[in-house]
């Protein structure tokens, strides 16, 4: 299963209402076409706009963006997770050891002491109380209540425009930010 690109307010517990979001994707050409809906998740095709506002690495990158048989996920496409009641944290199978936001240790035992977002867990070097949403994942993590997955995309392989993380800045939920991580379960 390959990994995702996600996008996603940089307050994991802000929750920006969907309709704005949706509509500043597809004024920006990213989304198109709907591909399946279920309750607080809306599967969308890539629109043309998509390799604009998304840039990526390398010089010329084979990019799949139609299925090649039914029930086919590997292509790119998008997700609008959300909003959720609570945050979702989505890693991946290589993501690194988060960081603590106070001392900068890292989190060693991570994947043993965290199952959801809003775990608690004690820094053990500088024994601050954290919430596995406040950490700093570097970019490796998606955390929130309101998520915008990018199908198909590995780690590093491709950024967000600076026009696309503005323009969602625009729509609520202040600042956004973007992770890599795994494929969410979700259809």
């Amino acid at each position: 299963m390959n990994g995702s690109l996600y996008l996603f307010p940089q307050d994991p517990f802000a929750a920006p209402a969907p309709e704005p979001v949706l509509a500043c994707l597809e004024a920006l050409e990213l989304a198109g076409e709907p591909l399946a809906e279920a309750p607080g998740k809306r599967v969308l095709a890539a629109g043309p706009g998509f390799a604009r506002e998304v840039a990526f690495a390398g010089c010329s990158p084979h990019l799949r963006f139609a299925p090649a048989a039914e029930g086919d996920r590997d292509f790119c496409h998008l997700a609008l997770i959300g909003p959720l009641s609570r945050p979702l944290l989505l890693t991946g199978p290589r993501t690194a050891k988060p960081r603590c936001p106070a001392c900068r240790a890292r989190i060693a035992d991570w994947r043993e002491r965290i199952v959801d977002a809003e775990s608690r867990l004690d820094c053990p070097d500088c024994g601050a109380s954290l919430q596995a949403a406040t950490l700093d994942w570097r970019q490796q993590a998606a955390v929130g209540r309101l998520l915008i997955e990018l199908r198909n995309v590995f780690p590093g392989e491709a950024t967000p425009s600076d026009r696309l993380l503005a323009a969602l800045a625009e729509t609520g939920g202040g600042t956004w930010t973007f992770a890599w991580a795994g494929m969410s379960p979700l259809p």
